[in-house]
């Protein structure tokens, strides 16, 4: 049951202000139902805010520089939510080349890396007049590269695990009691897999 604060009775007050001298001080004159008068002088204080400066303004990286969102594919899938999503997850990240993504809107993702057949050397597409929409809806403003935030990247089942274990700490708790390796040297095998690169390219570009 929710507890209200006591009011205080309300008492009737007529009260004026005025400036004082270059704005220095308030007179308040203030007058109870008893007839007393009581006149208060408050000297106003000029408060200093700190200055907060604006984060620089990330750098673009130009298409052209760049060319990594033509070098793998991404489908949203579940997230960790129960035992079987982040047993699913696991899956994905024991094979080669496939790293899981997770956006600021903790909506997830599973990446592939292979390369599109039409992506040049010089990074510029050989069917850009008939791309697909996937393509044309894609922004280098909001890309994985150019970016403010890009979420998480994980790239071998272990990172995974270390997430649960700190973030979903019940469904970690599940998912190692017959779902998944908890012995250090399970989870150093791991973490030693190899990706095709795609975390050394994303590290680079974004400097």
């Amino acid at each position: 049951m929710a507890v209200r604060p006591l009011r205080r009775p309300e008492t009737k007050t007529k009260s004026t202000q005025g400036k004082g001298p270059r704005g220095g001080s308030v007179a308040t004159k203030s007058a109870s139902n008893s007839g007393s008068k009581r006149v208060t002088k408050r000297a106003s204080k000029r408060v200093t805010k700190p200055v907060v400066e604006e984060p620089a303004a990330r750098k673009q990286t130009p298409c052209l520089d760049c060319g990594l969102c033509c070098t793998y594919l991404a489908f949203e899938i579940n997230g960790p939510t129960t035992v079987k999503h982040a047993s699913e997850i696991l899956w994905q990240l024991y094979h080669e080349r496939v790293s899981v993504y997770r956006d600021t809107d903790d909506e997830w993702f599973v990446q592939v890396e292979t390369r599109c057949q039409h992506l040049q050397p010089d990074n510029k597409c050989g069917i850009y007049a008939t791309r697909p929409h996937v393509c044309r809806d894609y922004s280098e403003e909001t890309c994985e590269i150019n970016a403010d935030d890009v979420g998480m990247t994980f790239f071998n089942a272990a990172e995974f695990l270390e997430f649960l274990s700190q973030r979903r700490k019940k469904v970690y708790a599940k998912l190692i009691d017959g779902y998944a390796p908890s012995e250090p040297e399970a989870l150093a095998k791991l973490r030693a897999r190899r990706d095709g690169g795609f975390r050394k390219r994303l590290t680079v570009l974004r400097g």
